[in-house]
């Protein structure tokens, strides 16, 4: 050995040739020696340290003890053998926590007992069961969070869907899938808890490409609900202009379109690797098929590009096939490029789907309870009579936009926003007289030169039409005689504006409706233009004052959105929302009837607006109102097209063996996002006949779609409430136990309790203050929805939660063995089993617990070692079992752990490690008594009790 080391106390050495292994008990830095004893014998000695050699030998359990106090220990592993280097000998560890294989020097390692040895012995102290249990709950917990992301920030209770998703795609083994799941059923939320779990395996170089409008959202979200604030928006928080600076981002948004630029594309092309890459609305990335020629749109060829710069891609759409099978098999290309000879037969053979497309529909998922999660949902069409007045408007109103339309035609290339400028007109002034009124008297001030034009940049595709709104298309006329036609049309807009029969039809008719039974009954009110909001806010104010209103809108932040829902919540009755308010706000907690003031053009709007009510937690039938003037031509289309997808809607519905409300809001969502509108309201005013042969075109070729697209998708995979059959079922009531079992165990106070014990007052001991760096005096949360600003959630972004976690699970908490009380079993053995990709790396971890009778047979993951973890335990009585019996017992119980390893083995994982964690002699709790008090013995953060030492 070296003579500039000296072994560690509780190294294993040997002596020459010897046969007989010794512990170093000490050594003396004034004599130099080290003294021994030999290994389960009497004997001591002083030796020179240059005399000795290894001691280690094959499966000895080891722990790294690190020769400088500022380096951290690597933990607890297994010896798997030895070498001599350099006329240096070192020992193989393959190390429990991180899964690593190090080549270290022996004199650093210290020999402890592992479960199976300190059950052998059939010795136990007082507390054990205790420690044993919360030892093994922090391993559980951690490993729940990895496999699901379900401890991470989130601002919500994650669905039994979204879990189950999560875990079926970090359990695959591979990362490549499709998630193709129904509008409103969580997409972002599934893959924030994915990289999540990813973040844990040190999987945390992402990259999120999106179209532009959602680059904003895609942040907020991520930070508001998972606590992701690193991730930088490319092109807007920083430019890259040397490829040497992309490893200072990490964590990157971007938008497609800007990345399809060759002067973007050439600098992501030199960004490196990427963990993961996520595109979402990923049916853009399209590549058509004409005979054998292929042709490949700039979105789709970025998207290749990418791909060649990561081994895992998540691609997001609920509509990916869109009726287009050569466009569906270019999505799945880029998922699974190996698969391309199978995905040319794909319509012969779907059954390769289940292996890379994840689909939940709304009309399967349930809540924890088994519960379908949709409550039911009315709409009803509030007419509004028109007089002669707003007649002789929407009558000149079309003559102007029918002239702008020529004009828009004669002018070719240049006159897009011409035509763009009348379609806004004809949907701002179905949304009211105010808004388009405004937005008239905007025009004629560009053209008497009284205002500089200036268009809204949309960042973010929700606030579409408040940027329409905006525009107003320069200062030239648009046809001859255009100021003339504006002035009265401005005449006549103010008119009604002043006696707005939409307006009384609100307030006087369908308010006092809505409010009869409940006067302080909230109401959400929708509409797609702030011309009509600020009208409405005005309105309402009035009526029933300033505290009673809020707004959502565009131009507030995300902490000014947040608040307006709060006050919400909380104050007012009314919440007035643009599109701003689509989606990504939860608005259901309180409210259940919504308004639509205007009927968007796009229907999948009007599926977005309804989902901020219509989703889980939502305690009531959601009741929707929808105001429709049919005295104007576009109102009346616009309304055609409603009725027209309400049909195929119920139609589709009825052909199903089982019809309830989530299955029509399925479809619905469906039917909604492959009506293409591009067509319906850009060419021009026609008659209402043709409009309504453009809107039928559009809706069959929806149907037809929708039709090609289920049968294609009816083949992936899918919610499946057995997704975690098989594994230990862990859950909130896991966590609250762990953690009050814990601040009892670390000799914490708990001073008191809300909320009916789900939120409690801790007094942390000085040494655990000190050491964390905070105030002794606390209030935490134990479940997710009671977390505010003062009280602290304990998951893992909590500071101190993270701290229970790595007390639990440190050697000297001990808790590897106990003698315990369940009225199942002989044993149980308790362990982490890792899956390996075919470079080495760890691509699933599961914490299994097998419980073995005394003939052997052992059960996996039995729900009563669930319910065993989930209270505090009293020590169980002495082990009556011989050596033998105890042993035979543990190798049961890993026996039945390999199978498991063998299982879930594939082509894409394979058997990595299988890492005992503990084990427990099991005596029947019926009738038995004990008198151990797990809470009086203190462990302090920085140490603990020592029994039967190694």
């Amino acid at each position: 050995m070296s003579k500039s080391l000296v072994p560690v106390v509780g190294c294993f050495v040997s002596l020459g040739a010897q046969p007989q292994r010794y512990r170093v008990q000490a050594h003396s830095e004034y004599r130099g020696d080290l003294r021994l004893e030999i290994f389960n014998g009497a004997e001591t000695l002083h030796v020179e340290p240059a005399s000795v050699r290894n001691g280690f030998v094959r499966e000895d359990v080891v722990q790294d003890v690190p020769l400088s106090r500022v380096k951290t220990s690597l933990g607890e592993g297994k010896v798997l053998g030895t070498r001599t280097l350099g006329y240096a000998e070192q020992v193989l560890v393959e190390f429990f926590e991180s899964g690593q294989r190090v080549w270290l020097p022996f004199e650093s390692l210290r020999r402890i007992r592992g479960p199976e040895e300190r059950l052998a012995s059939g010795t136990f102290a007082a507390g054990l069961a205790e420690r044993f249990r919360l030892k093994n709950l922090a391993l559980a917990l951690q490993h729940w969070n990895e496999n699901t992301g379900a401890l991470s920030h989130l601002e919500i209770d994650p669905l039994p869907h979204q879990l189950h998703l999560v875990h079926h795609i970090l359990a695959s083994g591979n990362l490549n899938w499709l998630i193709a799941d129904d509008v409103g059923l969580g997409k972002t939320i599934e893959v924030g808890m994915i990289l999540a779990a990813l973040r844990q395996r040190r999987m945390d170089r992402l990259l999120i490409v999106c179209p532009a409008g959602l680059t904003r959202q895609w942040q907020e979200e991520l930070a508001t609900k998972f606590r992701m604030d690193d991730f930088v928006i490319y092109g807007r928080d920083v430019h890259v202009n040397d490829p040497s600076h992309w490893p200072l981002y990490p964590r990157v948004i971007a938008s497609m379109d800007m990345l399809k630029h060759e002067a973007h594309l050439s600098k992501i092309s030199e960004s490196g690797d990427w963990d993961v890459i996520v595109f979402d609305e990923a049916h853009h990335l399209s590549r058509r098929q004409w005979g054998q020629k292929l042709d490949s749109t700039e979105r789709y060829r970025l998207a290749e590009r990418l791909r060649a710069l990561t081994d895992h891609v998540l691609l997001l759409s609920a509509t990916p096939h869109q009726g287009h099978q050569d466009r569906f098999v270019a999505l799945l290309e880029l998922l699974r490029p190996e698969y391309r000879d199978e995905l040319n037969t794909l319509a012969l053979n779907s059954d390769i789907l289940r292996e890379c497309v994840y689909r939940n529909r709304k009309a399967d998922v349930t809540d924890a309870e088994g519960n379908f999660i949709f409550r039911g949902q009315r709409s009803h069409v509030v007419n509004v009579p028109v007089g002669e007045l707003e007649i002789e408007f929407d009558r000149l109103l079309q003559d102007y936009v029918r002239r702008g339309y020529q004009a828009a035609e004669n002018a070719g290339q240049q006159g897009v926003a011409i035509g763009f400028v009348m379609t806004t007109f004809r949907k701002l002034a179905a949304s009211s007289h105010a808004a388009i009124l405004a937005s008239l008297q905007r025009r004629q001030s560009a053209l008497l030169d009284r205002l500089i034009p200036e268009s809204r940049v949309q960042e973010d595709e929700r606030f579409s039409g408040e940027a329409e709104e905006a525009a107003s298309a320069g200062r030239n006329p648009f046809f001859d005689g255009e100021l003339a036609m504006l002035e009265g049309l401005i005449s006549l807009a103010e008119q009604l504006r002043d006696a707005d029969q939409k307006l009384a039809t609100f307030l006087d008719s369908l308010l006092p409706e809505v409010l009869a039974a409940n006067p302080s009954e909230k109401v959400l009110v929708f509409t797609e233009y702030r011309g009509t909001q600020s009208f409405l806010v005005d309105a309402l104010t009035k009526r029933f004052g300033a505290s009673s209103v809020d707004v959502i809108h565009g131009d507030l932040g995300v902490d000014e959105k947040r608040k307006a829902v709060a006050n919400f919540t909380d104050t007012a009755q009314f919440l007035v929302s643009t599109e701003a308010g689509g989606e990504g706000l939860n608005l259901h907690e309180r409210c259940h009837v919504l308004v639509n003031y205007d009927l968007p053009w796009n229907p999948m709007r009007l599926v977005q607006r309804v989902g901020r009510l219509y989703r889980y937690g939502q305690s009531e039938p959601v009741v929707v109102f929808n105001l429709h003037a049919p005295g104007t031509l576009d109102a009346r289309v616009v309304r055609g097209m409603y009725e027209r997808i309400e049909r195929v809607v119920l139609d589709l519905a009825e052909l199903s063996d089982e019809f309830h409300d989530g299955l029509h809001e399925e479809i619905l969502g469906d039917i909604a996002s492959l009506v293409d509108i591009r067509d319906m309201f850009s060419a021009g005013v026609e008659s209402e006949e043709r409009s309504a042969e453009r809107i039928q075109l559009a809706v069959d070729r929806a149907r037809d779609a929708y039709a090609l697209q289920s049968k294609l998708l009816g083949a992936v995979r899918g919610f499946d409430p057995q997704e975690l059959a098989g594994s230990l079922a862990i859950g909130p009531e896991h966590l609250r136990s762990f953690v009050l079992g814990m601040f009892g165990v670390l000799g914490c106070e708990i001073r008191g309790s809300v909320r009916d014990g789900l939120v409690v007052d801790v007094m942390l001991t000085e040494a655990l203050a000190a050491r964390l760096g905070r105030p002794r005096a606390c209030r935490v949360s134990l479940v997710r929805r009671f977390q505010s600003d003062t009280v602290e959630m304990m998951d893992f972004t909590s500071q101190l939660f993270r701290h229970l976690i790595e007390a639990a699970r440190r050697h000297d908490f001990e808790g590897s063995h106990a003698s315990i009380l369940m009225d199942e079993g002989r044993t149980l053995v308790t362990g982490i089993l890792r899956w390996q990709d075919g470079q080495g790396r760890v691509m699933r971890e599961e914490y299994v617990a097998a419980l073995v009778e005394a003939s052997g047979q052992a059960t996996l993951n039995p729900p009563s070692v669930s319910a065993w973890m989930a209270e505090i335990q009293p020590d169980g009585a002495v082990c009556d079992d011989t050596r033998e019996e105890r042993v035979g017992l543990i190798k049961a119980g890993q026996a039945a752990m390999d199978g498991r390893l063998a299982e879930r083995s594939n082509r894409h994982l394979h058997p990595s490690q299988m890492w005992l964690s503990g084990a427990a002699s099991v005596r029947p709790a019926t009738g038995s008594v004990s008198s151990c008090d797990p809470a009086r013995q203190v462990v302090e953060p920085d140490g603990g009790r020592r029994h039967d030492e190694d």
